[in-house]
Order: structure tokens, then sequence, then C-alpha cells
């Protein structure tokens, strides 16, 4: 069973998913996945099979792939991901796990705080 860790660096405060095991009569805590510094929410990375990592490829070398496409291509894999503006997706093979995954890269949004003389101010 895994749970969720909080992990503290100076200020900032990160989150990883780990499980606890016995190993040779002594517990140790496996690592399991980074989830970054909101646990809920959904992952940017997410492990697909080979079959999907050709198909996301195939339409990416097409230039025939929307964000839209992506998102509704996880979802039906059973994967949540957020709807925000898609920057960049990356394919990823795994030599040592023999795993594919895809990597989603969100446009940053501002949280600048408008200036005093910035428009609305009137």
């Amino acid at each position: 069973m895994s749970f969720v860790r909080k992990i503290k660096r100076g200020n900032s405060v990160y989150y990883a998913e780990v499980e606890n095991k016995r190993v040779n009569g002594k517990v140790v805590q496996r690592y399991i996945r980074y989830l970054g510094k909101d646990p809920n929410a959904p992952p940017k990375k997410a492990e697909i099979n080979d079959v999907g990592f050709g198909y996301l490829a195939t339409m990416l070398m097409q230039k025939a792939l929307t964000a839209n496409d992506v998102f509704e291509f996880l979802e039906d894999q059973g994967i949540t991901v957020s709807r925000e503006e898609l920057a960049k997706i990356g394919l990823f093979y795994d030599f040592g796990k023999k795993t594919f995954s895809v990597y989603l890269s969100y446009q940053k949004t501002s949280k600048r705080k408008p200036a005093a003389g910035d428009a609305g101010s009137h």
C-alpha cells in the first residue's frame, strides 16, 4: 500500500508516492514516483504501452497530432491529465526498465500582479 510523503527542502515542499516494505527484517521505504509541489495535480508523466507509443510517435512525425488528440488518447488509456495549454510532448523509452513514457509540458502561466498603472485601475 502506497502513501504520499512530504519532503521539505529549504522553503520548498515536494511530494512523492512511496511504500514501506520489510526487507531482511527491516522496514525500508521504496520510492514509486515524484508528485511535484502539488500531490493532487494530475501527473505530467505517464507510462504507456508500446502500441500507444508507436501511435503517438507516428502521429507526431506526420504532424497530425493536436493537444486535444493527446488528451483524448491518454484519457482513453485511463490516464487523467490536466487540460491546460500544452506546450510540448516528449516520448521516452527507458532501456533499463523497458518501459515507454509520455511527458507533458504545459505553458507557464504568469502570476504577475498588476502594477498600479495597469488597465482596470481607473
